[in-house]
Order: C-alpha cells, then structure tokens, then sequence
C-alpha cells in the first residue's frame, strides 16, 4: 500500500528526509501501529494522523514492503554471564529463533557488544551461517555494557551499513553502563534522521533485574528514538546468582515472531512544518478514526522530537 499527496517538499520522499524552504521543512519518520491484541495495523490513512501541540502536517503516509537489512545486535557484557549460563542461553535461543524467521530478501547480521561493538557476520540471506555463528559464540560474560558507544559505530557504517527502516534487533538486559559517556540525545536526534529502528528484547541478567550498579535503563531512550520493548523476564520466575533464569521456549519463539513483525513492518510518516525549528521539540502523535475520534486503544511507536534540518 502507498498512500500518497501531491505535495513538492515531499518529490524525493525517503531519499531527501530534511529541507528547508521559506521557513518551513520538511522531516520523515517511522511509525508502527498495533491494536489491543498486539497486531500490526497496516491499514491507517493519512488524515487520521494528528500532530498535538505543534506546527506540522502529515503530507504523506507509505507502508514500507521494501526488503530490510535486520541487525542482530547481542549484549555480550558480564550482567549476560558466560556461555554456559542459563542467562546466555536465553540470549542464544532467541537469537536462533528470530534468525529462523528470515524470509524473502531480507538480510541479517549478527553483532556482539560490550566494551564496543564487533561485527560477527555481515548482512546475509544465509540463516543457517547466523545460527551457527551464535551456537559458537563463547566470549559472553566480560565487560560493561556499553551500547552507546556500540549504536554509534552501527550508525555510523556507510558502506553496506542501516538503511531508513532498517532494525537492529537489540537482545538484552536492557541496562546500559554509566560509564558509557555518549551523548545519548543526539544519538538519538542521528537514529531519527537516519530512520534506524531498534527493538529492544529483554532477557533475565545473570543476577536477576535491577542489581547490576552504576548503569541505567535503557527503555527511555528506546522509545524516544520510535523503537519497541518486549520483556520475557517472568517475575515468578526464580533467578538463580550467576546462573539466571530460564525462559519459556514458547515465549522466546513467539517473541522472536513478534520483533521479526516489527522489523517487516512499519510506515514512513512525511511531516510539513510550517514554522522554523532551531531544537529538537516534543512530538506528540495521535490516530483518529473516520469519525474523528482518538483511537486510544492502538499503540504507536515513533521517534518523539521534530528535528531541526540539518545546516549545510
């Protein structure tokens, strides 16, 4: 489906995502839509978007099909424990079960990081290889978690690099060391430019949530840059120090489905402000139904400031 409005800012729609003309620019960001069951709407108009509270327009709306280049990015650091434990194992069954999912011409990588990122296996068509890199992974278990540093060398490959829409498939605890000193703002004022999408998939640390010292979560800044969170850590669920806790196969392989969903699909939103920006400001989405009425009840992931266009 593309849904399209004759409109001149918007000629080079998804290859020119920032200009600036007479005071007012333009600016293209990602959105996914699920309703209350979890399910992926694809079926949204472009006069049901509302922009809340700022000078902008939905120009035009486009359901992107194209193939995708997915990057598995797997937290390596201490808080995952050492390939033998029951927390790494959970690492790895998931890893399996979304590489398995790969269909058509997509493309997947795989990437480890802890201290800074390393490129396992670039991107492929062949699933098996991805498997089998993860089966002989050995190396967990050492190190802080430093994904600022990593999402900053993943963003910024030029050659066969993350295109706009792409995913990075992020398998984690979902903490991110103190110790890392990037500028997470504009890390992700340079993900939203660059229309580089992240799921975050948690999975139970080696001592159980919350215990490991001087880091943060790193939920906030997922959601501000359009990304997703699936948590398969199960509170009942009893964690062993230094082991972990185990996870259902059943939730890992439906998770796996559900982050492999994500990454197929999403829409390109071309936004027309009508007035200058010089910061980065709050956005604020809503979908309406053809009634005009919010539909409260979807769930919107999109990157959450309008951005200044970029000076030459």
């Amino acid at each position: 489906m593309c849904l399209l409005l004759a409109n001149p800012f918007f000629s080079l729609f998804g290859l020119t995502l920032y200009a600036q003309t007479n005071g007012r620019s333009t600016q293209v960001l990602t959105l996914v839509i699920r309703d209350r069951q979890g399910r992926f709407v694809t079926d949204i108009q472009p006069n049901q978007i509302v922009i809340k509270g700022q000078p902008a327009s939905v120009q035009r709306l486009e359901l992107d099909n194209a193939p995708r280049r997915i990057l598995l990015l797997l937290d390596t650091s201490g808080s995952m424990g050492n390939y033998k434990s029951v927390s790494w194992s959970n690492v790895a069954q998931f890893a399996i079960q979304f590489t398995l999912q790969r269909k058509g011409d997509d493309l997947i990588g795989l990437d480890t990081f802890a201290e800074k990122d390393q490129i396992l296996v670039p991107f492929t068509m062949d699933s098996q290889l991805v498997v089998r890199h993860i089966k002989a992974l050995t190396s967990s278990g050492r190190g802080r978690t430093m994904l600022g540093l990593a999402l900053s060398e993943i963003s910024a490959r030029r050659e066969d690099g993350l295109r706009f829409g792409d995913a990075i498939i992020l398998v984690s605890d979902g903490e991110r060391s103190d110790a890392d000193k990037t500028n997470f703002a504009q890390l992700r004022d340079d993900l939203t430019r660059a229309g580089i999408r992240i799921c975050l998939v948690r999975v139970p640390p080696i001592m159980g949530p919350g215990v490991t010292a001087e880091a943060s979560n790193a939920s906030g800044f997922v959601k501000e840059t359009g990304g997703m969170e699936f948590d398969v850590i199960n509170p009942l669920n009893e964690v062993q120090p230094f082991v972990g806790a185990r996870v259902d196969p059943e939730t890992l392989a439906s998770t796996a489905q559900t982050a492999y969903a994500f990454a197929r699909t999403y829409y390109r939103v071309g936004l027309e402000v009508s007035e200058p920006i010089q910061k980065p400001r709050q956005l604020t989405l809503e979908v309406l139904d053809q009634q005009k009425r919010s539909m409260k009840y979807l769930q919107l992931n999109y990157p959450r400031y309008l951005l200044p266009p970029i000076k030459q």
